[in-house]
């Protein structure tokens, strides 16, 4: 019996070994490749999209919201490139050697902030969403509700919210020194708490609490929310011969915001389930489920696109972000490019353009004082 046991455990040791292996390339492609090149880009496009919100242009109780959310989106994909993307994309046994070195101390610190700027995104698109439902559907409380200083003291309490409810993760995992034969000296690793092991804990926060605050609570309330905003939206085209200048700019903004709101929903809801099925499955199940690696792969680059994909939609349906990036970026090149260029040539086309003005003006002059004598 124990011996047929010990078979089936080495087979199955065998056949997770050989699934790794395979799925080896299709992560390779997906975090390696696919992650590193939206991150990276998704964290530039973020530092243009803060540089576009805080011009005096666009000054809003809204805009500090989208700041926030940017802020949060580059978090998680950094949080994004060092957990998943260079670990996968890097083949080299020294880099990776120097890598688990670092990260043993790296990922107790890492993980509860960027589960913290996860947070912060899921609470800060519902901020801005109820903030433009009251926009949108309450006109007359708007003008005491909408406001930068309201918007700012929802910025912070959603700040300190999402620390507190990630505070139970910062003792999730520890950093021990351990003997390693291999390399023959002591090496930190990090290894998963008393807490973070306890049975009780992961039923409790991981699935009730964690399905409660971070999808059924602010997910049912985006939906809510955006179907009033998509009807408004509706009702108000119908009559758009009758719509002032001022409300199609709310409007603008509300189709805008909607795009964003949508494609979070989209993008988030995999890695909810991933999350609770993480916390479901046992261990086995996790790393020798070819179907859970390649959802939970998925569900994590859906999250890296999420976060980087921002900045195209306020640029797709926000007319005025566009301007403001236009003259801010754009502009700004065009006019060093024609300053490089053309500079010389028009300095002396201007002056030769004075001087035959000069000329002209003298051989008119002389005319008339012909003309006169005459």
């Amino acid at each position: 019996m124990n011996i047929s046991q010990e078979n089936e455990n080495t087979s199955f040791e065998e056949h997770c070994l050989d699934l790794n292996k395979d799925l080896g390339p299709f992560q390779f492609y997906t975090w390696g490749i696919g992650s590193n090149i939206i991150a990276i880009t998704g964290i530039l496009l973020n530092i243009f999209a803060i540089a576009v919100l805080t011009q005096p242009r666009m000054r809003s109780s809204t805009a500090i919201y989208l700041i926030s959310l940017a802020v949060y989106d580059n978090v998680v994909l950094l949080s994004m490139i060092i957990n998943f993307a260079i670990p996968t994309i890097n083949t080299n046994e020294a880099f990776n050697d120097t890598y688990s070195f670092m990260y043993s101390y790296l990922q107790p610190i890492a993980y509860p902030i960027a589960l913290i700027a996860q947070t912060g995104t899921i609470y800060t698109t519902v901020g801005f969403t109820v903030e433009r439902y009251v926009a949108v559907c309450r006109p007359l409380q708007a003008a005491n509700i909408c406001t930068m200083n309201r918007s700012k003291k929802a910025v912070l309490c959603i700040l300190l919210g999402s620390i507190m409810y990630n505070i139970p993760r910062m003792f999730e995992f520890e950093t021990k020194t351990e003997w390693n034969s291999q390399y023959n000296h002591t090496r930190p690793t990090y290894s998963t708490t008393e807490l973070g092991k306890n049975k009780i804990y992961k039923e409790v926060y991981f699935i009730y609490l964690n399905l409660l605050v971070m999808f059924l609570m602010p997910f049912t309330l985006l939906t809510y929310l955006n179907t009033c905003l998509i009807n408004a939206i509706r009702t108000s085209r119908k009559s758009r011969m009758q719509m002032s200048s001022s409300a199609v700019k709310e409007n603008n903004m509300t189709i805008m915001l909607i795009s964003v709101v949508v494609v979070f929903l989209v993008c988030q809801l995999p890695s909810i389930a991933d999350n609770i099925l993480w916390t479901v499955l046992k261990n086995n199940q996790q790393n020798c489920s070819a179907a859970y690696i390649k959802f939970t792969t998925i569900s994590n680059l859906m999250v890296v696109f999420n976060s980087a994909c921002n900045f195209v939609l306020y640029c797709l349906f926000g007319k005025k972000f566009r301007r403001v990036f236009s003259k801010l970026f754009c502009s700004r090149f065009r006019r060093s490019t024609v300053r490089y260029q053309f500079r010389p040539e028009s300095t002396t086309l201007v002056s030769h353009i004075r001087d035959n003005t000069t000329k002209l003006y003298h051989i008119q002059g002389h005319h008339e004082m012909e003309s006169t004598s005459v």
